[in-house]
């Protein structure tokens, strides 16, 4: 795996993380590339695709909306719409990036959980309830979390499991701490398939 995270240094190009993936998926083939950044460098990538599209992408609800094309107010109505259990506009949001050749769409929605969408189907996977201390890194640690079970060999459902318990623990954590598996909740998040 090789993750490319966070916002881009000062003086580089918008499209780096686009320009990267595509230079990797020609340098390295078998190589799986996770992407998980914001704002300009997340709406180059999703120019860029499909050349770019890459092997994992993790959106809040907000950004999914964004790169999915919906209008501002739906984008940033789907983190809210998780809250109440409607799940649906998240997983048709997701298809759209599939759809774009992304083969993994792992949507982050605060305390409504994730949801991870694949072309093989939608799951998603409750928040465990934690007293959050800060939301910096939590992403970082989802996508980490993803990646650790992926390499164990973990199905669709253990990786959203293990994602959601590693960004739920770097929220209950101070500052920018990066959670280890003695920081993970009590009990493992509870997995349900949608589609």
């Amino acid at each position: 795996w090789a993750v490319l995270s966070g916002s881009l240094p000062p003086g580089a190009p918008v499209d780096w993380y686009a320009r990267l993936v595509v230079r990797l998926r020609g340098a390295a083939p078998g190589l799986r590339i996770a992407v998980d950044t914001s704002d300009a460098p997340l709406a180059a990538l999703a120019v860029a695709m499909p050349a770019a599209a890459p092997d994992l992408i993790k959106p809040n609800g907000e950004e999914l909306g964004q790169l999915a094309g919906l209008p501002a107010e739906r984008a940033m109505a789907l983190e809210d719409g998780a809250m109440r259990g409607e799940y649906e506009p998240v997983v048709e949001a997701a298809r759209v990036l599939v759809e774009r050749g992304v083969a993994t769409v792992m949507a982050t929605l605060g305390a409504a959980g994730a949801v991870l969408v694949t072309a093989e189907g939608a799951w998603h996977a409750a928040a465990p309830k934690i007293h959050v201390l800060s939301t910096v890194g939590a992403g970082d640690s989802s996508v980490a979390g993803y990646v650790l079970a992926d390499v164990r060999g973990g199905d669709a459902t253990e990786r959203l499991r293990t994602a959601v318990a590693y960004g739920s623990a770097a929220a209950g954590l101070p500052g920018t701490a990066l959670p280890t598996t003695s920081d993970l909740p009590a009990g493992s998040p509870v997995v349900t398939r949608l589609a």
